[in-house]
């Protein structure tokens, strides 16, 4: 009897895992025939992941790699991707997208995304919200924390003054959580955001440690990396 119920232990197991798996596999196949170049794929992580992808007329998902939805520490936060009319997202190798994250495009707007080089992964925890008027850069080896928002415009006018301007994120930038990295914004390859910083139409050079508001380079010569 004992052995019975084990067989049959191991038998739904096993058919949870490949019903798990076969979900994951549709709804990866689904997605990575919405990508127009680059050759890549979407992979979905987990088969109940809350993951949309829009995308408007004429607008372009460039993948060469994989993109990977996934989720951090058991979140479900639904992640969407929206692509208005004309815009461009393009991903240049292994990149990966947590729970709740958004990533909105604006009509005609583009977003380039590095992927991963030499660090072992690299990509958005979770929560966080891009959002492009007209273009942000994004290099390689991106680390970004929770509670983050990068936007290259304010989405409003105040008197008169030019609401966009584009902004750079150079290769192996580290941001920490509850940061704002604003329009304007150019930031040097090899730096760390410290938490709770906020960056509006500043550039800062390579290799360094920036904190605060209003934001100041506490440490120059950083090195990091994302495995300890």
């Amino acid at each position: 009897m004992i052995r019975l119920l084990n067989i049959i232990k191991k038998t739904t197991l096993f058919l949870l895992i490949s019903f798990n798996k076969s979900i994951c596999n549709i709804r990866s196949y689904h997605y990575t025939r919405k990508i127009n170049n680059g050759g890549g794929k979407i992979i979905i992580t987990e088969p109940f992941l809350k993951f949309s992808l829009r995308k408007q007329k004429a607008s372009n998902l460039f993948v060469k790699g994989t993109l990977r939805i996934t989720s951090h520490i058991g979140g479900n936060s639904k992640t969407v991707i929206s692509l208005g009319s004309n815009s461009i997202l393009k991903v240049n190798g292994d990149f990966s997208i947590g729970d709740g994250v958004r990533v909105m495009l604006n009509a005609n707007s583009s977003l380039t995304i590095g992927g991963k080089n030499k660090e072992s992964d690299s990509g958005i925890t979770c929560n966080t919200l891009i959002m492009v008027n007209k273009k942000i850069s994004i290099g390689e080896d991106f680390i970004c924390a929770w509670g983050n928002f990068i936007s290259d415009s304010d989405w409003h006018s105040i008197d008169g003054q030019n609401h966009q301007k584009d902004v750079i994120i150079g290769d192996h930038i580290w941001i920490a959580n509850n940061c704002n990295i604003l329009k304007g914004t150019i930031i040097g390859d090899n730096t760390i955001i410290a938490s709770n910083t906020k960056i509006v139409n500043k550039t800062f050079p390579g290799d360094s440690l920036i904190a605060g508001i209003p934001p100041k380079i506490i440490k120059q010569g950083v090195n990091w990396s994302r495995d300890i």
